[in-house]
């Protein structure tokens, strides 16, 4: 589990960082084919582009710890068989 995190972790990360410092590249990815001209985006949705890729890194962060927290606690110990003898 633990290594499906890491490896999902590097587009994540990779994404989000690009999204931090090229906000309208990273809006119009995939989608630069629908518009002749490409609309600007206004100052609001460039601040909440920057400020969902920053939650998505903590968040992603958080799960990634609690993911590695799981992998490496080790498992109680299995209840000892009681033998019943007469």
């Amino acid at each position: 589990m633990l290594f499906i995190f890491i490896v999902f972790s590097i587009p994540v990360y990779g994404f989000s960082i690009w999204s931090l410092y090229e906000p309208e590249d990273s809006f119009f990815f995939l989608d630069r084919w629908r518009y002749k001209e490409i609309p600007e985006l206004s100052d609001i949705q460039i601040k909440l582009i920057r400020i969902g890729s920053i939650v998505i890194m903590i968040v992603w962060t958080i799960l990634l710890i609690s993911a590695a927290i799981d992998a490496f606690t080790p498992d109680p110990p299995l209840p000892g068989i009681q033998v019943m003898s007469r």
